[in-house]
């Protein structure tokens, strides 16, 4: 039986950590204002994304100033607690903060069958908000009880617009900048290149360590332990081709060849817990036909580039594919719905065939580290061209560089050329 005085004693040092994590949240994240207005409803808020991207920040953020009571699970002191022990933190949770109205359970998936609790309390009329990082059982769990009663968001480490308020720099708007403007947000956006989005990294002074542990974290913790994988070594060896394959073609017959493997499905089920846990993520070819988007080899993104720096191998040498993966991470937070495009020759390739959650009208994204010379130029358009064909409506063009911009003509159409910074703080 667990002890309730030790679960007080727990509960009020999490109680006393919300200041300190306030004062450091300094930072709107661009959901928030989302997250807020929605707390109104009876619906449990589900936030979810990869560990340490600021979730529980974002959740005490969006509950400041309300009646609300918090209980971190996360803890390795509350590790041993089962479903029967949730009743008695509730109870010592009333104590603490009489009449609270929100609640935020941190992490609750570690507590097995959490779900019941968390039914019951929306049930008792308590407003709900769960945190976690793997959005699959957190979605799993709750459609058993709470079919349509439960709104998840998504969130991952800074955008390049959250980055910028970080540094107390202003976005400009629509994009347009004045010259000694644009070279401070290009100079912005080259620290944001290569420190990436975890909130926490800036401040960490040894920043590989701190990547390489939370890195272990994802596989043995998010990954290992909740989905019950045995073979962890298999588990890094297929994390670690996809961190060096990273924005290129991948196959899961090329990684089931690579570690000598018995069976293609343990390829696949590794990459889709990586998924589930914000690890990776993987964007299929453009084909009309269902059998042959199966059967063509995807492109995986990481989480974040200077993840990516950290554990591949060549990341430092990389820069082209990283750029492309920046672009990438910004299409998943704005909610678009991605392939990429191959003509049947396999000669030239668009990055991103990008459309709405209801389809319609295709975006055309091309990413390239620098179009200076004629050859490079020419791939990366007649990429764009081969495309044009294989789409009813093409909306526009756009080649997303590092720092060059202007416009080009092809086959009458005119592609945008961006960088980087600028197309990131596109709405």
């Amino acid at each position: 039986m667990v002890d309730k005085e030790k679960i007080k004693e727990i509960l009020l040092d999490q109680a006393g950590d919300i200041p300190a994590i306030l004062e450091k949240a300094r930072v709107e994240r661009e959901i928030e204002p989302e997250l807020r207005a929605s707390l109104k409803d009876g619906l449990i808020k589900v936030i979810s994304g990869v560990r340490r991207c600021g979730k529980s920040v974002l959740a005490h953020r969006a509950l400041t100033g309300l009646p609300y009571a918090y209980a971190n699970f996360d803890d390795e002191r509350l590790a041993g607690l089962t479903a029967a022990d949730l009743n008695l933190v509730l109870e010592t949770l009333l104590e603490l903060v009489p009449g609270f109205k929100y609640i935020l359970l941190d992490e609750i998936q570690n507590i097995p069958k959490w779900e019941l609790f968390a039914a019951r309390l929306q049930r008792a009329g308590y407003k709900v908000v769960i945190t976690g990082s793997n959005a699959h059982l957190l979605s799993r769990d709750l459609a058993t009880h709470l079919t349509g009663r439960h709104k998840v968001f998504e969130i991952y480490p800074f955008s390049f617009r959250e980055h910028l308020s970080r540094l107390g720099v202003a976005a400009p708007a629509a994009g347009a900048a004045a010259t000694a403007a644009r070279a401070k947000l290009g100079a912005a956006f080259a620290g944001y290149f290569t420190l990436g989005g975890f909130p926490e990294l800036p401040a960490i002074v040894d920043r590989k360590a701190y990547l390489h542990d939370l890195y272990d974290k994802i596989l043995t913790q998010d990954i290992a332990v909740r989905h019950g994988v045995r073979h962890i070594k298999t588990l890094k060896d297929i994390a670690l081709y996809t961190a060096n394959n990273y924005a290129a073609r991948l196959s899961y017959q090329n990684i089931k060849d690579a570690y000598a493997l018995g069976s293609i499905h343990t390829v696949k089920n590794y990459l889709e817990y990586m998924r589930e846990a914000y690890l990776f993520f993987a964007v299929e070819a453009h084909s009309p036909k269902a059998r042959e988007r199966v059967r063509l080899p995807r492109k995986m993104y990481g989480i974040d580039a200077a993840l990516l720096r950290s554990i591949s191998v060549s990341g430092q040498k990389n820069d082209g594919r990283l750029l492309e993966n920046l672009v990438y991470l910004e299409l998943l937070r704005r909610g678009r719905r991605v392939v990429y495009y191959s003509d049947p020759q396999r000669k030239y390739e668009v990055d991103f065939v990008c459309s709405g959650a209801a389809g319609g009208p295709v975006e055309l994204i091309q990413v390239c580290l620098d179009t200076a010379t004629a050859e490079v130029k020419e791939r990366e358009l007649r990429g764009l061209q081969s495309a044009l064909g294989a789409f009813k409506t093409v909306d526009a063009l756009t080649l997303v560089t590092l720092e060059r911009a202007g416009e080009e003509r092809i086959a009458g159409r005119t592609v945008k050329l961006l960088p980087a910074w600028q197309w990131l703080l596109q709405e």
